[in-house]
């Protein structure tokens, strides 16, 4: 099993870096063709009772950000030595504000934020740690011993 599963960490990892750049060098914003229908359903939402303050556009685009740079911790992480996950943290902070500098240069429609370094850098940093976790889990958790033929 784990033999499998180290086979497929690098095709996942590939597809993620891949799907990353795309999202993040697309020449206008990727949620452009739905930011209607968003709107709306936020909008729906604050009319049946959700408040205002809890959630907006803004809100729900921060959150995006943070989900998408989750695997980043966790492949990142995973790949460094064990108590050097906080690397996996600041290679996201770097990345984002490199992304943030193209965004600028590069893409006129693109608005470049420091909130979205703030997200980026947030989302492997929940990524990192899961991964953390996950590694002490498993390493207290008692081994079985193989069976016997």
């Amino acid at each position: 099993m784990i033999d499998l599963r180290h086979r497929m960490a690098t095709p996942v990892a590939v597809m993620y870096f891949a799907a990353l750049g795309a999202i993040v060098f697309w020449p206008s914003p990727v949620d452009r063709p739905i930011d209607g229908a968003l709107m709306h359903f936020i909008g729906w939402l604050h009319g049946h009772g959700l408040p205002q303050w809890f959630i907006g556009y803004r809100k729900v685009e921060f959150a995006a950000n943070i989900l998408m740079f989750v695997p980043f911790g966790v492949i990142i992480a995973a790949r460094l030595r064990r108590g050097f996950w906080w690397v996996a943290v600041m290679a996201a902070a770097v990345l984002s504000g490199l992304i943030e500098l193209a965004q600028a240069l590069f893409l006129p429609a693109r608005l470049p934020a420091w909130s979205d370094i703030a997200a980026n850098t947030s989302g492997a940093l929940v990524g990192a740690v899961l991964l953390v976790i996950f590694r002490s889990a498993a390493a207290s958790r008692p081994r079985r011993a193989p069976a016997r033929p």
